[in-house]
This record gives structure tokens, sequence and C-alpha cells, in this order.
């Protein structure tokens, strides 16, 4: 109810503001093709977007040309690898719509692991650890650090593991700023 995820779909081009503009590198965000724009972003939510499929092509979505040692990089910075023994066919397994057959923490991986993919300069992470248990969030949120070093990171979490990123820090309330912290 504060205006997270409204700030998301804003970023992510979906809806257009009532006032004022957003800006990528000087840009307005309506004057980007969308494909470019698409390139630009990559997006991990709370419930991860997968297809039905194998676990392979649902992180090659991201790049489906990807080399197999661009592939193998992604699934060990994700921690993927981590998961993938206890798996029937590995990198093989089927999954059904919306990652069924996964945990959530395998499922989140499996997302975290496309967006190493695709390699883009902006993420946004919108409540990626929710409904996972505190283990896991740590886990998957050490995967995120990883993958946020040297990118543009918009994080919008209730987590207490937020501590575990730095940098500018907004707190918003019914779509106001209503604290401040850090440089960006």
């Amino acid at each position: 109810g504060s205006g997270k995820s409204t700030i998301m779909e804003l970023l992510l081009g979906f809806i257009q503001p009532d006032a004022g503009q957003i800006l990528f590198n000087g840009t307005p965000i309506e004057n980007i093709p969308s494909e470019i724009l698409a390139g630009m972003i990559s997006w991990i939510g709370q419930k991860p977007v997968l297809f039905a499929g194998s676990l392979r092509e649902n992180i090659l979505f991201a790049k489906p040309n990807a080399s197999e040692a661009a592939l193998a990089s992604a699934v060990k910075a994700a921690s993927v690898d981590e998961f993938l023994p206890a798996l029937p066919d590995g990198l093989e397994t089927q999954v059904g719509e919306g990652g069924f057959g996964l945990s959530g923490g395998q499922a989140q991986r499996i997302a975290i692991a496309r967006a190493y993919l695709k390699n883009a300069p902006v993420l946004l992470l919108d409540e990626p650890t929710a409904h996972l248990d505190p283990e896991t969030e740590k886990t998957v949120f050490e995967s995120l650090q990883r993958l946020a070093a040297g990118r543009t990171v918009i994080l919008a979490t209730h987590s207490a593991a937020v501590h575990m990123f730095s940098g500018q820090r907004i707190e918003l309330q019914n779509g106001h700023i209503v604290l401040r912290q850090g440089a960006a």
C-alpha cells in the first residue's frame, strides 16, 4: 500500500506517471523503445515468473543463444548448482507453470540465474524473498548481493535483511517518502 509495486511498474514502463518524468540517463522512458528498455532491466519479483519446461529453458529465456559456459556460470552464481544434484534430470528437470515442482527458494534461484545470464545494468527486485524461510532468505540475498555488483539496483522489500545491501534507502508510506538515508 505504500507505492513500491507502482514504482516498479513505472520503471518497467507498464504504466505512465500522472505527472513528472522517468529518465534513464537523461532520456525519458517513453522515448526508449520497449525492446531496448527490456534489455536494460532484469526484474525479480516475489513470485518468480517460470513457465512449464526444463530448468535450462527457464534460465535461457533471458538469453537463448548463451553459451554452455555462460549458462554454467549463471547456475553457479545463483547457487542453483547446490540443489541440481537432488533433481531427477539436473537442468533438464521439467517444472510446471509458475515453477510447480520446485520450492520457493529453488524457483527464486532460477529467476536469479536468469538475471545473471541476462546481465542487464538495472536490477529491479520486488520483494524477492517474500514467503521464504529465514535461512533460504539469507542465501537468496547473498546471491542477489553478488548479482547487484556493478549494477543499479532498486530493491523494494519489507525484509529486515535489507541491511545486506548498501546504498541509498528510501522508506515510503502512503506513496510518500518518509525517510531517506545514505548516498545514492
